[in-house]
């Protein structure tokens, strides 16, 4: 089954990114819904494809934070949908503080709109 990837998609914090995809390289933006920067405001986002998986980042650059994503794409009884498990790392703060905070993780569900 071939899932078209291309278009725009939302996750369950209501950030939205917009992508397309040529061959196996994912190019786009991201526009986050939570953290420090404005829901308008749009970051670049590049990844890759490999089969059924895929792996991308957003460079936050102006807030000196990164945020990757590894998951894996499918098709449930809701449509396209993008499993993955994110980490950011940010170098905000004073030095206790950057340790405490230095890299987050989480899980993300991507579902195309």
């Amino acid at each position: 089954m071939k899932i078209n990837l291309n278009g725009k998609w939302k996750n369950q914090y209501n950030s939205e990114m917009e992508i397309v995809v040529i061959e196996n390289r994912v190019s786009g933006t991201f526009q986050t819904a939570i953290g420090q920067a404005k829901f308008e405001e749009k970051f670049e986002l590049t990844g890759k494809i490999n089969s059924n998986v895929i792996a991308f980042l957003v460079d936050f650059e102006k807030y000196k934070s990164i945020a990757c994503w590894t998951g894996r794409f499918e098709e449930d009884c809701s449509g396209p949908v993008i499993h993955s498990m994110w980490h950011l790392s940010q170098s905000d703060g004073g030095e206790e503080e950057q340790l405490a905070k230095a890299i987050l993780t989480g899980v993300g569900t991507f579902r195309k709109i």
